[in-house]
């Protein structure tokens, strides 16, 4: 038979494993009533019971922070639903470009409109760009993230950007162009970015640029 120990014998039990174990238990003081008589659950600078009103303040908390990940939800879907559409008009109007002049004065003006999209340009591939090619994209075929000043200078040589999207078009060892965008937020382009509204629209693109070459 296990021998009764005093609450003294305790003294070892480390707060967070007692709030662990009360997390586990949340009918604890339900199935205890009687502990809730020997607890301190008044608050020092108004004197009254605050346990309801403390779990009111924890909801009311969690309630905000719940509707404001809820609000970055719904602008974040809007936002995509709004690329996707820019990006689909776009990918229809293609094949309307007789030239690769066409072709990039429709890419800048429609890509232009995404939001968050400061800078829009289609680069008909240049020796310049060999270094920065071989420096960001690599085998991979875009970059998303920051520019050095000299690698900027390169694409907007009288703009600042804060991060940018490059995709190169055509196959590697002989592209035909380079696809950049920019914006003004550092964060808007990301390594970890994905590419699943525009990895259509790049490949209707490098086939109509094939097509005009």
């Amino acid at each position: 038979m296990s021998q009764y120990k005093s609450p003294d014998q305790f003294t070892d039990l480390q707060e967070h494993q007692i709030a662990a174990y009360l997390s586990r238990h949340p009918d604890f003081f339900a199935r205890h009533p009687y502990l809730l008589l020997e607890l301190q659950l008044h608050s020092d600078d108004k004197g009254l019971p605050n346990l309801a009103l403390q779990q009111q303040r924890l909801l009311r908390e969690q309630n905000a922070a719940f509707k404001a990940q809820i609000s970055d939800l719904i602008r974040h879907a809007r936002d995509n639903e709004r690329v996707f559409k820019l990006f689909s008009a776009c990918q229809r109007q293609l094949a309307n470009a007789n030239s690769v002049t066409e072709l990039q004065t429709l890419v800048s003006h429609e890509l232009g409109q995404v939001p968050n999209i400061s800078h829009c340009q289609l680069f008909e591939f240049e020796l310049r760009f060999t270094a920065l090619v071989a420096n960001r994209l690599g085998r991979r075929g875009h970059y998303l993230g920051r520019l050095s000043h000299d690698e900027q200078a390169l694409l907007w040589p009288e703009q600042s950007v804060q991060s940018v999207a490059l995709y190169l078009l055509g196959d590697s060892q002989a592209p035909l162009a380079l696809l950049a965008l920019a914006s003004d937020d550092p964060e808007h382009f990301a390594p970890d970015n994905d590419n699943l509204l525009i990895s259509e629209f790049i490949l209707s693109l490098s086939s109509r640029l094939k097509a005009l070459s």
